[in-house]
């Protein structure tokens, strides 16, 4: 009895230090990456991409690798690529115009008149960086996870509405970083260059008359009561791109499966969720919108023709950066334009 006892004791006290010790090398295998969040806790972005791809990422990895977000910025948002460089951050998003000068090639995808869906540009923008930018290897430093492009931005307005060239004339705008910066005042507009995150105290404060941001910003950004006006152009008066990148030495920790299993939710298919995101945040910021009494226009065809003899300079500018990096510009541009009108995006 004895003998039998301390036997069974032996094989509970065995099992437990077993279930122990693997419980022990499960945790020593799950890699906890930090992903920098620099928006605020309603953003699209944040709601939409960052959580769902971070959650996929887990999924794809069988719970070896998790993400975690920060609790507060670690830098402000010009700061983010450099972030994920320094390994300040292991995993940031941002958005390439806040660092003006720095990305040349995405600004294809920032173009006036590209479209009207941001989960078609960004496929057609990750598609043509794999066939043309690649090389030119502009995301140094870094592991690029995907790059991708909100739906065209729009002409927002604190007291009167903008349906003409000389409604537009003088007025000081909020620009972001990017093309916007040159489209604002060859419309004749004042650029006041800041970030989206301080657009609701310069609106309410009387420093700017507008911004230029795509319409989920109103709820993104909270603008409710500082806007009263929107103007949305046909074919898309322009766009942002942002990216999602990892810190190299992270990255090169992770195991090759663990490697494959994270690429396989980034990519192409995280520029659809992240293009799909802004196309739904946007919907559902117009209905708030209208019902806030927000009064929204459509440019008629005289001013839509008026912006785009305005802005016809913006290709052959951005066909001469591409060539100075060794791309095809006009074949990318060409590249970009038919993907992105044969992309049938997602209902």
């Amino acid at each position: 009895m004895q003998q039998r006892f301390l036997t069974n004791l032996s094989l509970l006290v065995g099992g437990t230090f077993a279930a122990l010790a693997a419980m022990a090398l499960e945790a020593q295998a799950q890699t906890v990456l930090r992903m920098n969040n620099w928006l605020p806790a309603q953003h699209s972005q944040l709601v939409g991409t960052m959580k769902p791809w971070a959650e996929a990422v887990e999924k794809a990895t069988n719970g070896r690798v998790k993400i975690e977000l920060t609790a507060a910025s670690l830098g402000a948002p010009p700061r983010q690529y450099d972030l994920a460089v320094d390994g300040i951050a292991d995993i940031t998003f941002g958005v390439h115009g806040y660092t003006p000068g720095r990305f040349k090639l995405t600004a294809v995808a920032e173009l006036p008149f590209m479209g009207d869906s941001g989960e078609a540009l960004s496929v057609a923008l990750w598609r043509v960086h794999e066939k043309f930018f690649k090389k030119a290897n502009e995301h140094k430093g870094v592991v690029l996870l995907g790059i991708y492009a909100h739906r065209p931005g729009t002409i927002m307005t604190a007291s009167a509405p903008i349906a003409s060239l000389a409604d537009y004339k003088g007025r000081k705008i909020r620009v972001g970083g990017g093309i916007v910066q040159q489209i604002n005042p060859a419309l004749g507009g004042v650029n006041v260059a800041a970030s989206a995150n301080e657009v609701y105290e310069l609106l309410s404060q009387g420093v700017v008359d507008g911004t230029l941001l795509p319409s989920e910003a109103y709820s993104s950004f909270k603008l409710e009561g500082v806007i009263k006006y929107e103007t949305t152009i046909p074919g898309g008066l322009y766009s942002s791109t942002w990216f999602a990148v990892m810190n190299r030495d992270a990255f090169d920790k992770l195991s090759p499966e663990d490697q494959k299993a994270l690429m396989s939710v980034s990519g192409e298919n995280l520029a659809r969720l992240g293009g799909r995101t802004f196309d739904e945040a946007d919907k559902a910021a117009i209905k708030v919108m209208e019902e806030k009494g927000v009064k929204r226009i459509t440019a008629d065809a005289a001013f839509v023709k008026d912006i785009q003899d305005k802005l016809a300079f913006l290709n052959d500018t951005w066909i001469k950066d591409a060539e100075k990096l060794k791309v095809d510009g006009k074949a990318a541009l060409q590249m970009m334009r038919e993907e992105a009108k044969a992309y049938k995006p997602s209902n």
